[in-house]
This record gives C-alpha cells, sequence and structure tokens, in this order.
C-alpha cells in the first residue's frame, strides 16, 4: 500500500500546475519558436522587405548619383555617415522588428507571458561539471540531438528540392543588372524559406504534443501529494475534526448552563427533550434554551429536574421541535398553538402548587 501511495499515477491538481508555472516551469517547444521566425522571414522577404529594400535602393542610388556633390571634409563626412546610418536603419527596424516580434510570439504562443525573477538569478549549481554531463549525455539531450539530426536531414532535402527547379536557370543571371539578380534571388529564397517553413512546421506540432506529454508526465503526483495538498488548501483533517468536537462541547455546556432558567422541558419522553423558556412579561414567542436527543435528552432531564423545571410529555411535539427549531431561537410559528397549551398547563400547575 505504501508503494501505490508513492507511485506518481494520478494527474497533476491545478493547484500544482499552477505552482509550475509561477516557477517558470512550462510546456515548451523551441520548434514552435523556431516556426513563427521562419514567419517573420517570410514577412521579411515578402513585401515588407521588397518595399524596405526598395526604398534602400533608391536612397543609396540617388546618393551615389550626387556624390560629386558631396564634400568630403570633416563636416560633409559625419554628415554622409549619419545619412548613410539613418537610411539603412529605417530599412532594417522593420524586418528586425517582425523577426523580433515573431520570435515573441513563439513563446506567447505556448504559455502566457511573466517574468520569473527566480529563473533570471544567477545559479552556481549551472557551473557544476557533473550537473552539465548530466544535461549534455541525458536522455533528454539525447532525444534533442536525434530530433536537430532529423531536422537538419529534412531541412536539407527540402531545400535541396525547392532549388532544384532554379538551378538551371542561375546561368542566365550572368550579365544582368543588379535589380533584376535582385528581383530572381528574392524570389528563390522566399520559395526557401516556404518550402523549410512548411517542415518546420510540422516538426514543431509533433514536437509541441510531445513536451506537452512529457511536461504532463513530470507534473504528475502520488496518493500522498494529493492528500498533503489537500490538507495544505482545506487543513488537516483530524484537527478540523478536533475543532469541531470542542465547539460543540462548549456549546453544549452553554446549553446545560441555560437548561436551569426554562419554563418547561418538553419530552418524547426517553428519546427527544427540548427546553423551552418563556417571559409572560414580554409577550413573545418561547425561545429554545437546550435540545438534544439520547444522553444529552437524558442530561437535559436531569439539569431541570435537579433545578425543578417541570417535564411535560408530548411526543410528537417533541419531534417536531427537535426538527425544526433553533438553540436561542424562537420556536416555528406553526408549533405556537401546541406549546401555547402547554405552557398554560404549567402555569396552570405552577398557580395550583401555590
Amino acid at each position: 500500500m505504501a508503494g501505490d501511495k508513492d507511485q506518481k499515477t494520478h494527474d497533476p491538481t491545478d493547484k500544482r500546475l499552477d505552482d509550475a508555472r509561477a516557477k517558470g516551469d512550462v510546456a515548451q517547444s523551441p520548434e514552435v519558436r523556431h516556426v513563427f521566425g521562419f514567419v517573420g522571414m517570410l514577412i521579411a522577404t515578402g513585401s515588407v522587405g521588397t518595399i524596405a529594400f526598395a526604398r534602400l535602393g533608391t536612397a543609396l542610388a540617388r546618393l551615389w548619383g550626387n556624390a560629386e556633390a558631396v564634400p568630403l571634409g570633416p563636416v560633409g563626412t559625419h554628415a554622409l555617415i549619419r545619412s548613410l546610418c539613418g537610411v539603412i536603419g529605417a530599412t532594417l527596424l522593420p524586418l528586425f522588428a517582425s523577426l523580433i516580434g515573431c520570435a515573441l510570439l513563439g513563446g506567447v504562443f505556448q504559455a502566457r507571458p511573466m517574468v520569473i525573477w527566480s529563473r533570471i538569478a544567477p545559479r552556481w549549481s549551472k557551473l557544476s561539471p557533473i550537473a552539465g554531463a548530466k544535461r549534455l549525455f541525458g536522455m533528454r539531450a539525447l532525444v534533442e540531438f536525434a530530433k536537430t539530426l532529423a531536422k537538419l536531414i529534412g531541412v536539407g532535402t527540402i531545400a535541396g528540392l525547392a532549388l532544384r527547379p532554379f538551378v538551371g536557370g542561375f546561368e542566365t543571371l550572368v550579365g544582368l543588372d543588379p535589380i533584376a539578380i535582385g528581383t530572381v534571388a528574392g524570389g528563390v529564397v522566399a520559395q526557401l524559406v516556404r518550402s523549410v517553413a512548411i517542415l518546420v512546421g510540422a516538426i514543431a506540432l509533433f514536437d509541441f504534443v510531445y513536451q506537452r506529454r512529457t511536461w504532463l508526465a513530470k507534473m504528475r503526483m502520488s496518493l500522498q501529494e494529493i492528500k498533503d495538498e489537500h490538507k495544505q488548501q482545506e487543513g488537516d483533517p483530524k484537527i478540523k475534526a478536533k475543532i469541531r468536537q470542542i465547539g460543540m462541547q462548549r456549546a453544549r455546556r452553554r446549553m446545560m448552563a441555560a437548561v436551569p432558567d426554562a419554563s418547561v422541558v418538553i419530552t418524547n419522553p426517553t428519546h427527544f427533550a427540548v427546553a423551552l423558556k418563556y417571559d409572560h412579561n414580554r409577550g413573545s414567542a418561547p425561545i429554545v434554551v437546550a435540545k438534544g436527543t439520547d444522553a444529552i435528552a437524558l442530561k437535559i432531564r436531569e439539569v431541570a429536574t435537579a433545578a425543578g423545571v417541570p417535564l411535560v410529555e408530548n411526543r410528537p411535539l417533541a419531534r417536531a421541535l427537535y426538527a425544526s427549531a433553533e438553540i436561542d431561537r424562537p420556536i416555528p410559528v406553526e408549533h405556537y398553538a401546541a406549546v401555547a397549551e402547554v405552557i398554560g398547563y404549567v402555569l396552570r400547575l405552577a398557580r395550583a402548587r401555590r
């Protein structure tokens, strides 16, 4: 039985998953980030890249055409460098923005963004050669190596197949102007990136499922861990039962202390007992000061007898009051008539004694 409790065969609870996410332990597939990286490359080689490089070419052609008008002194050289840096920066900024944005989306797609300071803080254990050897030669590293090798072979094959239709036309590029060569090269690169992106997307889908299943398997819990977590959230059942027992004992003592002040105790006669207090001067409904069954009912009768509180046997009324009335609360309206008869009988009995 102890071995069964220690086996991690149960699905992780929501709290365990939330705690793991708070520590930065989430299912992450690097292949998904690669897919988003290729999407960024497609954007860079697509319309955004075409427009950006067209603007760069126009600016450089304008600068080259007016080269004789540029002074080569210190002031003119600084102005030329600033102009070149501005043109190149304006050209490359949207390209880098698309690449960086897609790379960030690759991480956000798999898990919500968060800052884990404990992961940022330096750890001396990462500098340990033994720990590094375990990471390099462990099962996870072996799986990653096999996956990388298979991906490299697949990417090389797809790249070769994608470039094969263009190989025969490369010789026609000789003698063409740079703009024509750039157009052809841009088409070749776009086709190559699209073909490789499809392959990487398929690999990413498989890897995402694999990483998710592996992470959930690592998060599995044993029966003892589930019990311990439940105790932390809800409290120890033994402690809660002890607190509940102490509360019931205190409530019972207060209830017994109020029995001597009762006006009457209605009994079953042995299984139920309900003590009522009626204040004739206030004119309000009788108050239930104590009630109980079996041993508690016997104790109520003993305390009432010792205090001189009259006992009235009425089996249906005793059962009904015990089931519907609450301690320190007036009796329910539907029992007013029956209780009034009992109170009247007790008052007449008291007058007859006097």
